[in-house]
């Protein structure tokens, strides 16, 4: 299982907030210099959330993402990617990947429109789930379609997989609700990517005993409860 380490960019800035909300948790500074240690740990990419974007419905801070690519890290991106300007702007600044979340919610056509403009194998379908149900718009929406249903109707789609994310535990490191997580992977043989409440190595482990293809580092990363070189070092014979 991969680990990927992530960045959540506000007005420029790295921050980790709990449960995304727009002043909790922690201001980590410049985004250049966090991925660089990133980098020198191991890491092979870089997951990065435009707050600013998820919250307007515009890519915001392109210019990080630039940066990041620079120090050759592939990227994995989103965060307001609701237009086909906006994929164009992404892939434009180096994005490897990027993550599509209220765009498939409101219009699951927008997936085979980003599949057509940057190749399937570079589209992930965010699946960010509190209470049960699908969230959106910054996770301010509530889709009210289950995890379940919106797996069923992204299957047919042409798309590398999904960024699933247990938005209740998200940024708290309250733990993964494995259980839950070994669901999910019985739903989908796509690429799967899990975000959510990883406090410790010992729950990265669960999530590859999951079946998790990777998991996304935030608090407990930034925090310092997980090194980052450990915790790649710890995964790499779980498969």
């Amino acid at each position: 299982m991969e680990v990927i380490p992530s960045l959540d960019i506000e007005g420029g800035r790295a921050v980790k907030r709990v449960r995304g909300v727009r002043g909790t948790g922690i201001v980590l500074g410049d985004p250049v210099r966090i991925a660089t240690g990133f980098l020198e740990s191991g890491a092979a990419w870089v997951h990065v959330v435009d707050l600013d974007g998820a919250e307007s419905g515009r890519p915001s801070n392109l210019g990080v993402l630039r940066a990041l690519k620079d120090l050759g890290l592939r990227v994995q991106y989103g965060g307001g990617l609701r237009r086909e300007e906006d994929l164009k702007a992404a892939a434009s600044a180096g994005a490897d990947r990027v993550v599509i979340g209220s765009a498939w919610v409101l219009d699951p056509s927008f997936l085979m429109l980003a599949a057509r403009e940057l190749g399937g194998d570079a589209v992930l379908a965010a699946v960010d789930e509190r209470g049960g149900h699908v969230v959106y718009g910054g996770w301010r929406a509530d889709s009210g379609i289950s995890v379940e249903e919106a797996i069923r109707r992204l299957e047919p789609l042409r798309l590398a997989g999904y960024l699933y994310t247990q938005v209740d535990v998200e940024g708290t490191m309250g733990g993964p609700d494995l259980s839950r997580a070994r669901a999910v992977r019985s739903l989908t043989g796509r690429l799967l990517i899990f975000a959510g409440g990883v406090s410790s190595i010992s729950d990265l482990l669960g999530l590859c005993r999951a079946g998790m293809d990777a998991a996304v580092l935030g608090m407990a990363l930034h925090s310092g409860a997980i090194r980052l070189g450990e915790a790649l070092r710890a995964l790499r014979g779980c498969n």
